[in-house]
């Protein structure tokens, strides 16, 4: 195992994480279709392992991790296979494809063979340290699979309906409402969680929207 205090996590502006993850998708999803197939990317583009294994969250907390020499990902089998229409598996992917691209420096300073070992690691770092390294993660992840000029125009979409059925009222006086009816949708279509989709609208700053 690497020492924790060789693992120090660099600082990255978001506007840097987004512009990553935008040109990531460029390179490893060049056909731009939504929603994005990571299953795709990681086992037939980057050739890398998925490998599934049972109990993974229930013993150890984890639904998914990168392992230490980047070749591969594991996965929790029971958490996956669940019925869930959000794909929980689409956003975990992006979310170790994102250490994948912004911690490769990282990950050649550890060394660890088993979900055990990465636990014991994670729980020696700095909070600060750990949270830096997931946030990340999860901002490259949400940028990855919800484009923001996509996102923006489903949403585009959804405010003429809006305005179809005079609803601009009821959208100034209760705007988080209304973003909690649009969101299914949207989040069908991107394949992610309304949770997700919902955080990127915040993230994007694009709600609530500009009325003219």
């Amino acid at each position: 195992m690497g020492k924790c205090e060789q693992f120090n996590c660099p600082w990255m502006d978001a506007k840097d994480l987004r512009r990553i993850a935008d040109e990531a998708r460029d390179t490893y999803w060049p056909e731009n279709s939504i929603p994005i197939e990571m299953e795709e990317i990681i086992d037939l583009r980057l050739r890398l392992n998925i490998e599934f294994i049972q109990d993974l969250f229930s013993e150890f907390n984890m639904i998914a991790y990168l392992k230490s020499d980047l070749s591969g990902v594991v996965v929790d089998y029971n958490y996956f296979m669940k019925e869930n229409k959000s794909n929980p598996l689409r956003f975990a992917l992006a979310h170790e494809l994102g250490h994948y691209v912004l911690h490769r420096e990282l990950y050649t300073k550890i060394s660890f063979n088993s979900p055990k070992e990465w636990q014991d690691f994670i729980i020696t770092l700095p909070e600060s340290e750990y949270s830096s390294f997931e946030c990340q993660a999860n901002e490259f992840a949400g940028r990855f699979l919800v484009p923001r000029e996509m996102l923006k125009a489903k949403i585009d979409e959804s405010m003429e309906e809006i305005k179809r059925f005079n609803l601009i009222g009821y959208l100034k006086k209760y705007p988080d409402i209304v973003l909690s009816r649009i969101s299914p949708p949207i989040r069908r279509y991107f394949g992610v969680s309304e949770d997700v989709i919902e955080k990127r609208i915040h993230r994007e700053k694009l709600w609530p929207p500009k009325l003219r």
